[in-house]
């Protein structure tokens, strides 16, 4: 059975910044009696349910397959093979302990980094107490859906993003998302800042939001939820995390950007593959340098080899092959 492909949560500008008439009307929602029954079901199946992506469960085998399946982890193994090849066993030796060390490493911080995932998911809450059809009710978390009105406690977790509409003394701690040990006081007539947008106004200082995973330490409130899932603030960290996120002017479709947006996306995808491959285009941008160095130093090595092969009119022998070697070294 191939992957269900639900439908993007967009709006035309961040929640905390638009107009709540105009929100209540883009989700078909009312804030006295929240969604109808056939607004939720018809969420349910565009959007999925309220939950983190299973792509995290932790295979070991698979995260050190990764590890070693990567070019400048062949090149070792080829000028480890090299090596023991002209009896040159201290240099094999050395490229062999570069080798275990380096995948070992790898594997440690990836293997993590996926069971972080796992503490994540653990983050989210069980239920949640939703308005619909003009009754509270409380329902597991996975099955509130865009739209939703959420009332929140205190002790409560929240169940997904939500845009505030009442907060009465509302204060969250948001220190998953944002760092901060003090609980953020919460207000429904947050006035953004002149010129203010998603990108100039962070997560902790959109006071008229609340986000999956925090909890409610004082207080009470009611809101619209506007993101689930992956598309929560607590989603696209684990999306970081997994790497799943995919760049900018990737997709396929010639409704994002022309009729050459596939030859363009496909062509960008390829060589994402290939740079990933290469570890040239993932890690940090240290990693993502050395790797570079690493191709640019082999590079020339083989250069060396080459002449040092020339010039012997490429009758290789084990003298010879042990001067290049040592050459490109």
């Amino acid at each position: 059975m191939g992957k269900v492909k639900y439908t993007s949560q967009d709006y035309p500008s961040h929640p905390f910044l638009l107009p709540l008439a105009s929100l209540f009307q883009q989700l078909s929602t009312n804030p006295e009696t929240g969604l109808d029954p056939i607004a939720t079901q018809k969420y349910k199946d565009s959007y999925g349910p309220n939950e983190l992506s299973d792509k995290s469960s932790v295979s070991w085998h698979a995260v050190l397959i990764k590890q070693i399946s990567n070019a400048m982890i062949l090149v070792l193994v080829l000028a480890m093979a090299l090596s023991y090849g002209v009896t040159d066993y201290i240099e094999g030796g050395v490229i062999t302990a570069v080798i275990i060390l380096n995948v070992t490493i790898g594997f440690y911080q990836e293997f993590q980094a996926e069971k972080k995932m796992d503490s994540l998911r653990s983050l989210s809450s069980p239920s949640a107490q939703v308005l619909r059809d003009g009754i509270v009710s409380s329902i597991p978390s996975k099955e509130v859906v865009p739209g939703d009105i959420v009332v929140v406690k205190t002790g409560d977790t929240i169940p997904a993003d939500i845009r505030l509409l009442e907060a009465m003394a509302l204060e969250c701690d948001e220190k998953i998302l944002t760092g901060e040990a003090v609980p953020v006081a919460k207000e429904t007539k947050f006035e953004t800042p002149a010129g203010g947008n998603e990108l100039t106004v962070g997560v902790g200082d959109r006071l008229n939001m609340a986000y999956s995973s925090s909890t409610v330490t004082k207080g009470r409130g009611k809101g619209v939820v506007v993101f689930t899932g992956m598309h929560t603030e607590i989603g696209k960290i684990a999306a970081s995390m997994q790497g799943t996120q995919r760049k900018a002017n990737r997709s396929l479709s010639r409704k994002e950007g022309g009729n050459m947006q596939p030859v363009k996306g496909l062509g960008l995808r390829i060589w994402d593959s290939i740079g990933k491959f290469l570890g040239l285009t993932v890690g940090t941008p240290l990693q993502r340098k050395l790797s570079k160095l690493a191709y640019l130093l082999f590079g020339c090595a083989i250069l060396l080899a080459i002449i040092v092969f020339g010039v012997n009119r490429f009758d290789v022998t084990n003298e010879v092959a042990i001067y290049a070697i040592s050459t490109g070294e």
